[in-house]
């Protein structure tokens, strides 16, 4: 019997926050951002105070990311911390893994257009395989990356665990996004 050992459950999909909406939320990280992160880049922010913590605007976001996260996954969210990130025109997301149970991210804003058949990924969250690093072999039907385009109102939720990254974000505007770290029971 041919099995599929090792699945990895992902959630992507649509939070259904309005446009309007979105602004404040995109102002309010924006700002957050300038306050936060005086190196700029990135992933430099000098502190892991969660944004519902600095800026209850956010409370009903982080509601609703713990809401998707629970009914995907089956599991009750007993802690979430979120923070911003914005990447500007030329920024990346270096290789990381999160020390929580499941991850997520949300994004309020974004302008890339990557073009995956031209090799151009552009802006795109990638998810590693976890068994990518140790072979260099693959089937046909075997996936070792998985590439998530940024898109407003996007949600992503992941295990921790899985190694993840952003391609060179390219466009005028930039992506304004907020990452989660959740613990389950």
């Amino acid at each position: 019997m041919l099995q599929a050992l090792f699945a990895v459950p992902v959630l992507v999909t649509e939070l259904g926050i309005s446009e309007r909406e979105r602004s404040v939320l995109c102002e309010c990280a924006l700002a957050a951002y300038r306050a936060n992160n005086t190196n700029g880049k990135p992933w430099s922010r000098a502190n892991r105070e969660s944004l519902a913590v600095q800026e209850p605007v956010f409370e009903a976001l982080f509601a609703m990311v713990a809401r998707a996260a629970e009914v995907a996954f089956g599991v009750r969210v007993v802690s979430i911390t979120g923070r911003e990130l914005v990447q500007f025109d030329g920024d990346f997301v270096p290789p990381h893994v999160e020390p929580s149970m499941l991850s997520a991210i949300y994004w309020i804003d974004a302008a890339a257009e990557p073009k995956h058949a031209c090799g151009d990924h552009n802006g795109s969250l990638v998810l590693q395989s976890p068994v990518g690093p140790f072979g260099t072999k693959v089937l046909p039907t075997e996936e070792r990356v998985r590439f998530i385009d940024p898109m407003p109102d996007r949600l992503l939720v992941f295990p921790s665990h899985l190694v993840h990254f952003g391609h060179v974000y390219r466009a005028p505007t930039p992506s304004v996004e907020v990452h989660f770290e959740m613990e389950i029971a």
